[in-house]
């Protein structure tokens, strides 16, 4: 009798240390990783759009950022989608080192611009702010270790009270486990947009990555609702998605002009020597 409860305590022991360290490794941010190369650029201005299900959908679409950009730039430019639908920003950053098709989508071409549609399922999943703020972090650093210029979408508005009753009892659970483990409310889209400037400010990325303000785009949702999002008021349908690609575009053509006078500045400058 003895040993037989000695046997089932260490089993409980065994069970609760395996539970822990799963929801540990569930709410952890990331552990960053050493950087590898991709294709070296050559002269175009391919773009890719990568994250969560926003990306997914992204490659059904009639993309229009390509034409919008026609007259802008001196090369051809071209758009390549890549998304993990229901994922978290730490999730997609991992899966750029982990997933053998995401690893050949970035390796497959010279990428000069990436927008990155990420967060939004740590906001849906209440994941904390340092967990989003160390991964979008390291997803810029691959990025940018690349020459590649980051494009961040940021946070946009939608019906989170809505997405929230979408989850079952046990998911709901642990959604509830996590607001008050981190101090967060049902919406908390605003604290997670802060927390991308704050990781721009803190990494002094201000003139390295874009961000595309969901206010320049997105700026009444209620109205959005009827034009540019579907039916679930998570995601844009066309003409949304028209919407956004004539913002990247703008980002892009705002972003070409500003290394073209940079680099007429600099040659001004060795010419005055």
């Amino acid at each position: 009798m003895k040993h037989t409860k000695i046997y089932i305590l260490i089993s409980v022991i065994c069970i609760l240390g395996g539970i822990t360290v799963k929801v540990y490794n569930y709410f952890a941010p990331p552990i960053l990783r050493t950087p590898y190369r991709m294709t070296e650029n050559k002269n175009t201005c391919d773009i890719a759009f990568i994250g969560d299900s926003w990306a997914c959908l992204h490659l059904d679409h009639n993309c229009t950022i390509p034409t919008l950009l026609k007259d802008s730039l001196s090369y051809n430019s071209d758009v390549f989608s890549f998304g993990l639908s229901g994922k978290t920003s730490k999730e997609i950053y991992e899966a750029m080192y982990d997933n053998n098709d995401f690893i050949q989508f970035l390796q497959r071409r010279a990428y000069k611009y990436c927008v990155i549609a990420a967060g939004i399922n740590d906001v849906n999943k209440k994941m904390s702010t340092r967990y989003y703020k160390e991964s979008m972090n390291g997803i810029i650093q691959l990025l940018l270790y690349n020459d590649i210029h980051p494009i961040i979408l940021e946070i946009p508005d939608f019906d989170v009270y809505k997405v929230y009753g979408w989850w079952r009892l046990d998911k709901k659970m642990l959604r509830r486990f996590s607001m008050e483990i981190y101090d967060i409310p049902i919406d908390c889209k605003q604290l997670f947009r802060d927390a991308l400037d704050e990781l721009i400010k803190e990494k002094g990325y201000q003139n390295k990555v874009s961000i595309l303000r969901y206010k320049s785009w997105n700026n009444d949702y209620q109205n959005d609702l009827k034009t540019i999002y579907s039916s679930d008021g998570l995601h844009l349908n066309k003409y949304g998605y028209a919407v956004l690609d004539s913002i990247i575009a703008n980002k892009i053509r705002y972003q070409e002009k500003k290394q073209s006078l940079c680099h007429n500045l600099r040659l001004y400058l060795l010419c005055e020597k």
